[in-house]
């Protein structure tokens, strides 16, 4: 085998791959599913969080955790508006969500450490 079948091999079977997105539909499905699996990441470090907190505290990141939500959806709606209509919309929406909940899931396991000192 030359060195361009290892080139190309490689390549097949990524193209050949079910999983592999394809369509905007797909795209939209597989976008939607990697939010869902960051959510529910989001769910599993909250609650170590509040696993910590004392009576005082947990009121207040309950309080957080809500206006940080709110935040979240009314921006990712904000950011996918232009889009309106559009079959990429439902894409750039969870794609929003997505992003923004990994950055609160690092916001949360930043707490965890540090009140783990």
């Amino acid at each position: 085998m030359t060195k361009k079948h290892y080139f190309i091999i490689p390549f097949l079977l990524f193209f050949c791959n079910n999983s592999f997105a394809q369509t905007q539909g797909e795209m939209n499905a597989t976008a939607n599913a990697n939010y869902k699996k960051a959510d529910a990441e989001l769910n599993k470090v909250y609650k170590q969080l509040m696993a910590m907190l004392d009576q005082n505290e947990k009121p207040l990141l309950i309080q957080a955790e809500k206006d940080w939500v709110k935040f979240r959806d009314s921006h990712c709606k904000f950011d996918a508006s232009q889009y309106e209509g559009g079959s990429i919309q439902p894409l750039i929406y969870s794609t929003c969500l997505e992003e923004l909940t990994k950055k609160r899931i690092a916001e949360i396991k930043a707490s965890i450490k540090d009140r783990d000192r």
